[in-house]
């Protein structure tokens, strides 16, 4: 299911997520987030459809880019992001301190364990998060996603889409030797994990920025 290289093993993937909580790994994290992915994150809004009243739950924030435009989304009843590491978390925290706006909560909190009770939100966005996990924690991930989204609810996913033949090759094998060069992250093939977590796949596409592709996946509770 997942293309990982014999390399990625649990010491390696322990070391390359460690990047991800000090400040300098959040800031470089900011950067390429703004150069590769930021077209994604508008189409993820875009396929939201957010309506007044909804309950919104973005999980793996990041340094905040996507969540600091969808708290200001007019009407929602509740919008709260989640993260886990303390670096990531920080630098979104100050980048909504910047511009002060009345909706929007963040917390500390871990996608395979979330602190909310089951069916409580309308809508859940998860962007380049499951690129990073392994097969185990990605059925985790969605199987927990499933218990918090109500009946009808959607969730929208971004991760990181098989490049082309020269990208993946080197990206592939620098994640094998080297996981903190890229990252941490690779490309995944999700079908099967969706299928077995009980969700349908409502809709895929790619899209490119810069010459990185990212796939957004649709899917909803079956």
């Amino acid at each position: 299911m997942n293309d990982e290289p014999q390399g990625a093993t649990g010491k390696s993937r322990r070391r390359k997520h460690g990047i991800y909580d000090s400040p300098t790994g959040a800031k470089l994290y900011n950067l390429w987030g703004r150069l590769t992915e930021s077209r994604a994150h508008t189409r993820a809004l875009e396929a939201a459809r957010l309506a007044p009243g909804e309950s919104v739950l973005e999980v793996a924030v990041g340094t905040g880019q996507l969540f600091f435009r969808l708290r200001q989304v007019e009407r929602l009843k509740r919008c709260i992001g989640v993260e886990l590491a303390p670096g990531m978390l920080d630098q979104a925290r100050r980048r909504l301190a910047r511009t002060p706006h009345p909706q929007g909560a963040l917390c500390r909190a871990d996608a395979r364990h979330l602190p909310f009770p089951a069916q409580t939100f309308d809508l859940i966005l998860n962007t380049y998060m499951l690129d990073l996990l392994s097969e185990g924690e990605i059925h985790e991930v969605l199987t927990e996603f499933r218990r918090t989204l109500r009946p009808g609810g959607r969730l929208i996913l971004l991760v990181m889409a098989k490049q082309n033949w020269l990208v993946q090759g080197m990206w592939m094998w620098a994640y094998a030797h080297c996981p903190t060069l890229v990252g941490g992250c690779r490309p995944v093939a999700l079908d099967d994990f969706f299928a077995m977590a009980g969700w349908r796949i409502e809709s895929r596409e790619q899209i490119s920025q810069n010459g990185f592709r990212s796939e957004m996946v649709v899917a909803r509770i079956r």
